[in-house]
């Protein structure tokens, strides 16, 4: 059986904070303000995964309410999130993400970040695809206030 899912994450981004993406830290002066480390892909990735097994959300799994989580590396979220699905009987088949960012550009991050998240999920690098976008000066994202990611997983299982 294939099931799909997407996840959506935000974060408002402030000076003086690290910028991770997909794992990967990324060179900035701003940084997305979060209760974890605010890695706005990762968060949408568990949340695409969680919703394509049927399993909630990021929220009911990893709230920002609760302590042993504060500054926590999302990469936490996702082992955490691959354990839970396999106990399920899934494994994630490919992996299509989308991050929203002014600035800075993502050009040369993107593979990086793509070959991270395969390791991650123990796939292919093949299934994972990673594009970045701007959203060309408008709204928060485009006035470099918020980033944004869509993830969408196909599960098998």
């Amino acid at each position: 059986m294939l099931k799909v899912g997407i996840g959506y994450d935000l974060h408002r981004l402030q000076k003086n904070r690290k910028l991770v993406i997909g794992g990967v830290e990324i060179d900035s002066d701003i940084g997305a303000y979060s209760h974890s480390d605010g890695d706005c892909l990762l968060h949408a990735l568990v949340d695409a995964i969680l919703g394509a097994a049927g399993l909630g959300d990021i929220g009911e799994h990893f709230p920002d309410t609760d302590d042993a989580y504060k500054n926590a590396k999302s990469i936490l979220f996702v082992t955490k999130t691959l354990d839970l699905i396999k106990k399920n009987g899934f494994k994630i088949v490919n992996v299509d993400a989308t991050v929203l960012l002014e600035r800075p550009k993502l050009a040369s991050y993107k593979l990086k970040i793509k070959k991270n998240m395969a390791n991650l999920l123990e796939i292919d690098e093949r299934f994972v695809n990673i594009k970045a976008k701007t959203n060309e000066k408008v709204d928060e994202i485009g006035k470099g206030l918020a980033i944004a990611a869509y993830v969408v997983v196909l599960l098998e299982g």
